[in-house]
């Protein structure tokens, strides 16, 4: 499956700094967005799976054969003063032992969220083989968009849209809240695991008050342009990154093909800001070569 709309060739240059597989909740495989990033002309990309280390491994073999920079990345779910923030982590050291135990324990909490959802849509009627589900997506890190996926193939919903509505959205009967890190935990993992964390998708209303309680906290990188970044915000995300010393990234959050204005490649992070980003902590000898323009 194409993660990039009509790849053309180009120079190598920019990074796609936020790039889902089908190890989280995106349809393309590590591969596949490898392939994707070095036919758009990409000088590299990181994987940034929820709450997931697994592609990371499985995608550097592709990005090596085509020459592609590969930065290991992830997106923990974290909360902060009751609310869901997602902390993305760059350059770390993915064999790094507190970060894979934390993201193993994220994974059996998420199981459990998955067999809670699964017995509440039971309550309302519908059956999910739970069995059968994982064998659907092995490699996947199970939730809602999976189950909207079976429901709507299975014929009980007529769409993933009906799904969200009537049972799986925020709000819905047969939603479970997803496990998160204390923010401030999320973020130590990261920096502990000598890599940079970065907000990702700042919410429209962040204030610059709560930015710098997560700066003091050892945030180091915001996420300043996207998919659903308007102009103003991202003026304002540039703004208080310079004020606060924060790195300013970019990246499509890239799940599937047919989301408009999402495909891997679609907003991307200069090079001269990527390297600002891989040196500002000590990275593992993995992730810490030098980004060489192309030919």
């Amino acid at each position: 499956m194409k993660a990039s709309p009509r790849p053309g060739p180009k120079p190598r240059e920019g990074f796609d700094l936020h790039v889902h597989t089908t190890h989280s909740d995106g349809l393309c495989s590590p591969g596949e967005v490898v392939r994707s990033a070095a036919e758009v002309g990409l000088a590299g990309l990181a994987i940034t799976d929820h709450d997931t280390l697994s592609a990371i491994e499985i995608a550097r073999p592709e990005a090596d054969r085509l020459g592609i920079t590969l930065i290991p990345g992830i997106e923990l779910t974290a909360e902060m003063d009751g609310r869901e923030l997602h902390i993305l982590g760059y350059a770390f050291d993915p064999a790094d032992p507190a970060l894979r135990s934390a993201t193993d324990d994220l994974r059996v909490r998420r199981v459990e969220r998955l067999r809670g959802m699964i017995d509440r849509l039971a309550a309302l009627g519908l059956h999910v083989d739970h069995e059968a589900l994982v064998r659907q997506f092995p490699r996947a890190t199970l939730g809602r968009r999976h189950l909207a996926e079976w429901l709507t193939r299975s014929g009980q919903v007529p769409s993933h849209r009906e799904a969200f509505v009537r049972f799986l959205g925020d709000r819905g009967p047969a939603t479970v809240p997803k496990p998160r890190l204390p923010v401030e935990t999320a973020i130590a993992l990261i920096r502990a695991a000598s890599g940079v964390a970065g907000l990702a998708h700042p919410p429209y209303d962040l204030k610059r008050a709560t930015l710098q309680e997560l700066t003091g906290a050892g945030l180091e990188a915001i996420e300043t342009a996207g998919p659903g970044t308007t102009a103003r915000l991202g003026r304002r995300w540039r703004d208080w990154a310079v004020e606060l010393d924060l790195i300013p990234t970019a990246g499509s959050d890239f799940h599937a093909p047919d989301r408009p204005g999402r495909w891997v490649g679609s907003v991307t992070t200069p090079g001269v800001i990527v390297e600002r980003l891989l040196h500002r902590r000590e990275a593992p000898a993995a992730a810490s070569h030098s980004i060489q323009p192309s030919a």
